[in-house]
């Protein structure tokens, strides 16, 4: 059972990544474009009337209207709360996971969390580490829309994931629970984790270039380079592998079904991300058994 307190933060929480869903639907349609993320303001389409603050708020403005335009009637698509209500939902499931867990998710490896019976980290190493993976989910869930609307992903996207998510390490390597290289300590081993997921990210989107379309590997190879970049090589390795299949074996039942192919990739790889976070030291420990 939750406390008072940590109720009202998993409902801010919750309401934060509302707000963020809805910049989101922004940057997938004006990044791939070209367009200014931040003039003009939000408005209709149609009528270029800027919608109200109140019209405006994530998930509840859109029932609200009833899906439409309050000066003009035109329809708004149900995307839009869609993507905010997986936004915010996404933000309050690694807030449980993570953050209101005392870092329970992390792998035994993790410097903060040695074994279950130990001192839990920080509030503030659990809330650094739990907005350093939200980034990635966020850019994640980005790259993927983008790629369904079969718009390019461009790499200004991760550029801020891979930017942050590269030299946040070098201050503090708890940001990397499975260290690349255990031997490396300080921040030269904080910057070799980032370099090492990053490259890997890289080559694993190289290698797997002959298995996609055309449309769907940039979307790949800017998600993966991210994935590497902020949860290291390994998880890259593994969400790979597993996106890579999920996705082949969709589009096999797709092609004998007659359908249209599934959706890209990156979707799933959007997808498993989060989860690989929620439930790290359950396959770190499977994986330590087998070993």
């Amino acid at each position: 059972m939750l406390s008072i307190i940590e109720f009202v933060l998993a409902a801010w929480l919750f309401a934060l990544g509302g707000v963020i869903g809805s910049f989101l639907n922004v940057v997938v349609y004006r990044l791939p474009r070209g367009m200014s993320l931040s003039q003009p303001g939000s408005h209709c389409p149609n009528c270029k009337h800027p919608i109200r603050w109140y019209d405006n708020v994530p998930i509840l403005g859109w029932f609200a209207l009833r899906g439409r335009c309050r000066d003009c009637g035109l329809r708004i698509s149900p995307r839009y709360p869609a993507v905010e209500a997986v936004t915010a939902a996404l933000f309050l499931w690694l807030g449980l996971a993570e953050f209101f867990s005392g870092g329970a998710n992390l792998p035994r490896s993790a410097p903060m969390v040695q074994t279950a019976e130990e001192a839990m980290p920080s509030v503030n190493e659990s809330a650094a580490l739990l907005c350093y993976h939200l980034l990635l989910v966020a850019t994640l869930l980005t790259g993927a829309l983008i790629d369904a609307d079969r718009q390019p992903v461009p790499w200004s996207l991760g550029a801020p994931a891979i930017l942050i998510g590269g030299l946040a390490p070098a201050v503090w390597r708890g940001l990397h629970p499975v260290p690349a290289l255990p031997g490396l300590a300080g921040w030269p081993g904080g910057l070799a984790d980032s370099a090492l997921g990053l490259a890997s990210g890289l080559v694993i989107a190289a290698a797997f270039r002959p298995a996609l379309r055309p449309s769907h590997r940039g979307g790949m190879a800017v998600g993966l380079a991210c994935t590497g970049t902020i949860l290291g090589w390994q998880a890259a390795v593994v969400l790979a592998l597993v996106t890579l299949a999920l996705h082949l074996i969709g589009s096999g039942v797709a092609r004998l079904a007659r359908r249209p192919a599934p959706w890209p990739p990156s979707v799933w790889l959007a997808g498993l991300a989060p989860a690989w976070i929620g439930t790290w030291r359950f396959w770190t420990d499977l994986w330590q058994r087998w070993v």
